[in-house]
């Protein structure tokens, strides 16, 4: 996962890291209020005091990579080499000493930090709202308060949750609060899904058909549009510990602004918002992160903001298609920074939830897409 930005002073050190060893250092880091870059390279510093750092189990490590100090790649391949050890050993032991070592206190002003995601990518069909609902879902099973904002003016996520949509001229849909045209306070607009499982954590904005408008509308505006949609959302973000946009269909100034709300704030912790990608395992799903991922860097340099990849989540995947699907899998998975952080089979379960408009967690809370989801949300809390 992306730790931090490469520049003269940094390079991108690649390595493999299980998943367990990667959720353990993504928490640990957070305790201490550190960037996954800042935490692996303490942990290097450390691991290079330690002569007999003891051997980690790393069966089934995937590609990880992070930012490290200028040098640091090449005093790492040296000394594993010094030690007759693997990088993907090495790095497993030097992370896990850090792990266990001594911590200084929790940051608590860090820990209060509002999270915002969103999901998207540049392609239909991938399973943008499947994983938008499902993560909001195991994040307020976990404890957490969710706001799931149904940006998309499709409105699928609203209606898949069993919830109408804003009436047009409500005086209350997103677009009309971004645009300051508003009669009633955003709030009202906000429904509280009822199943006893998420103790009224989870909450929804739904989509209005106003939406289809968003671009021609947003256009016409002529100062603040890129602030527009966190002026909309900040009098109820301080009743939320994490807010998720179920992203719009299509590039555009929808995207840009959605983009803008998730960026990095001041002494916010890099990987704590940002975006989640989900993709096939086939070529489409390139070609549209590479659109998708030139929109963002386009828009990190002209407006001067951070907005961070949270990774890959590979949806539908099912290795009986064909070599070429287990070929794109392994190509996303190279994809070291961001790292592919979850692969979701096509299961029924998620297309009977749909159609019966029940969330997935209530539909099915033991399947395996139900877990996955829950240990999708527990490595993003942590």
């Amino acid at each position: 996962m992306t730790a931090g930005n490469g520049d003269q002073t940094t390079e991108k050190l690649i390595t493999n890291l299980t998943p367990e060893l990667r959720l353990q250092v993504r928490s640990a880091s957070a305790q201490r209020g550190l960037n996954i870059s800042e935490a692996t390279t303490q942990a290097l510093e450390l691991w290079y005091r330690t002569e007999d750092a003891p051997p980690v189990e790393a069966k089934d490590a995937k590609s990880w990579g992070t930012w490290v100090p200028a040098g640091g790649v090449a005093r790492f391949s040296d000394e594993c080499d010094r030690r007759a050890l693997t990088k993907v050993q090495g790095i497993a032991q030097a992370l896990t000493l850090w792990i266990h070592s001594e911590a200084p206190p929790v940051s608590s002003a860090q820990s209060k930090i509002l999270r915002r995601m969103l999901v998207a990518i540049q392609k239909g069909g991938v399973g943008k709202t499947f994983l938008a609902g499902g993560l909001a879902q195991a994040l307020a099973e976990l404890g957490l308060r969710v706001l799931l904002v149904d940006y998309d003016p499709q409105g699928h996520l609203t209606r898949r949750l069993g919830q109408e949509m804003i009436a047009l001229d409500s005086g209350g849909s997103l677009l009309e609060h971004m645009l300051g045209k508003a009669t009633r306070h955003l709030r009202r607009s906000i429904v509280s899904l009822p199943q006893a499982r998420f103790g009224d954590r989870l909450h929804l904005l739904p989509a209005c058909n106003d939406a289809f408008l968003f671009d021609a509308v947003m256009a016409t505006m002529r100062a603040g549009r890129e602030e527009s949609l966190a002026r909309a959302l900040e009098p109820v973000e301080r009743d939320y510990d994490v807010v998720i946009l179920d992203g719009p269909p299509s590039l555009g100034l929808a995207m840009d602004i959605a983009m803008t709300y998730v960026q990095r704030r001041p002494g916010e912790l890099a990987d704590r918002s940002g975006i989640l990608m989900p993709v096939w395992a086939d070529r489409p799903s390139f070609e549209a992160y590479d659109l998708f991922n030139a929109q963002r860097r386009q828009l990190m340099t002209l407006t001067r903001v951070q907005v961070d990849e949270l990774g890959f989540v590979i949806n539908a995947y099912d290795s009986r298609r064909g070599a070429s699907v287990q070929v794109h899998r392994e190509g996303w998975e190279e994809r070291s920074a961001p790292g592919v952080l979850a692969v979701f089979p096509d299961l029924k379960e998620q297309r009977d939830a749909q159609d019966q408009s029940i969330p997935l967690l209530e539909w099915e809370p033991d399947c395996s897409l139900s877990m996955g989801l829950r240990s999708l949300a527990k490595e993003l809390a942590a």
